[in-house]
């Protein structure tokens, strides 16, 4: 599982835990070296998590418009295929 290979398997989880300035740039750190970020940020944007915590490198601020455009597009997706 990508989760096994993550450069933040060891680390404090309360470092991934948003609402401290620091903690925040100590997690993102970590992330930025991690083999796996990308499917973090899969992960939770697909669960649409927007989690007072730092998944792929990103908050939950930072992934809600991800998320928010994802919903979108597929909103789209739909109506076009019902011929909307």
């Amino acid at each position: 599982m990508w989760q096994d290979k993550a450069a933040c398997l060891d680390a404090d989880s309360s470092l991934f835990l948003t609402g401290v300035t620091s903690r925040v740039n100590k997690a993102k750190a970590i992330c930025a070296t991690c083999p796996v970020i990308d499917d973090c940020l899969a992960f939770a944007l697909a669960a649409q998590d927007t989690e007072p915590h730092v998944y792929g490198g990103l908050t939950g601020d930072e992934r809600a418009p991800l998320i928010a455009e994802m919903q979108a597009i597929a909103i789209a997706e739909m109506e076009y295929a019902n011929g909307a």
